[in-house]
């Protein structure tokens, strides 16, 4: 396996970063229209207040004429006071109107700018997804990964990291071609979208391997939740056998030391179960060649099919007799079968 690199390596640009409100233009137009309409409502404000010094000018005028006796000129001057405080406060409330206006067409900005971050966020998530298998792609999965770390540095939490490796994939690849190759990826890829909680993520780490991160858990409790997994991928339509291996974050660990651990963890699974031998390129055993053999079966018939996923799902735990029953039941559907499949089952036949 390749030396896991972090985060840091793999990207320089935050691909999960959400656009924040007032980046897009529509937010920076809508901002533009509302200090605008600020403006307007200071400039109504002020042309309020000249007003107001009008007509206390014009107030004081008049008190000061005895026996309200007033010069013809200074009644015009009071006049043309009066006029100028109501030109002042109707051109205040124009200022107020247009401020509103401006207030409205700052709204309808931000509901548009709102409405271009759903599509610019929504392009993003499946920019960020896995074609094929619908779970996060590794650059944007290892950033969350490395942002769960710093979160749990802050609160103290813990969370558990799982690295998952498809058994036989490569066999599945050789015999039975990279489409059922895909299909066993796309069906693991939609049981971990499905089956975790929301906020769990899956992210695929390279070919047949990927990662999940499973905040507020510890190892027993992962553990069992991914043993659930196992026994649905194994009993699904899409028969799928896969390992796993657990690590929970330390204080103070990096991403990087944790997913070494996770990896460690899975290779001694994969050890214990070949006998000493945890390389994921070790020649494969007899359970991947019976998985190869469900698979090619399953895609024969609906009769054969249903044979088929009770030997991928149960072929540890049968008996030699009823593996027999299952593996002569498929020969006697011999017409639904190719020549290749039929030499295939006869070995399993044979073997025991």
């Amino acid at each position: 396996m390749a030396a896991i690199r972090g985060p840091r390596e793999l990207h320089a640009v935050d691909p999960l970063r959400v656009e924040e409100a007032g980046t897009s233009p529509s937010d920076q137009a809508a901002s533009a229209r509302d200090r605008e309409a600020d403006e307007r409502d200071r400039e109504a404000d002020a042309r309020d207040r000249e007003a107001d010094e009008r007509d206390r000018e014009a107030d004081t005028a008049e008190r000061q004429v005895p026996d309200g006796i007033i010069d013809l000129r200074d009644r015009r001057a009071l006049t043309q006071l009066r006029h100028q405080a109501a030109a002042e406060r109707q051109q205040a409330a124009l200022d107020r109107a247009a401020a509103a206006v401006n207030r409205m067409q700052a709204a309808a900005d931000r509901k548009v700018a709102e409405h271009e971050r759903g599509d610019a966020n929504e392009e993003r998530e499946i920019l960020q997804r896995d074609e094929l298998t619908g779970v996060l792609q590794r650059g944007a999965g290892l950033i969350a990964l490395e942002r769960e770390v710093a979160r749990s540095t802050r609160s103290g939490d813990t969370f558990v990291v799982a690295f998952i490796d498809v058994d036989g994939l490569k066999r599945i690849n050789d015999e039975l071609g990279h489409g059922s190759g895909d299909e066993v990826l796309r069906t693991l890829g939609e049981t971990l979208r499905t089956g975790m909680r929301s906020y769990d993520l899956a992210l695929r780490y390279g070919g047949d391997e990927f990662v999940c991160i499973l905040p507020g858990f510890g190892v027993v409790e992962a553990q069992a939740r991914f043993r659930a997994l196992q026994a649905n991928l194994a009993q699904g339509a899409v028969p799928v056998s896969v390992t796993f291996g657990v690590a929970e974050w330390q204080p103070g660990e990096d991403s990087d030391a944790l997913l070494a651990r996770a990896d460690s963890a899975l290779y001694e699974v994969r050890r214990a179960v070949r006998g000493g031998d945890g390389s994921r390129d070790a020649p494969p055993d007899d359970d991947e060649t019976s998985a190869v053999a469900a698979h090619r079966l399953l895609n024969s018939s609906a009769v054969v099919s249903m044979a088929a996923t009770t030997l991928l799902a149960h072929w540890d735990d049968m008996s030699a007799p009823d593996r027999i029953h299952l593996l002569e039941r498929v020969l006697r559907h011999a017409s639904k079968v190719d020549d290749h499949l039929r030499g295939v089952t006869q070995g399993l036949l044979l073997a025991e």
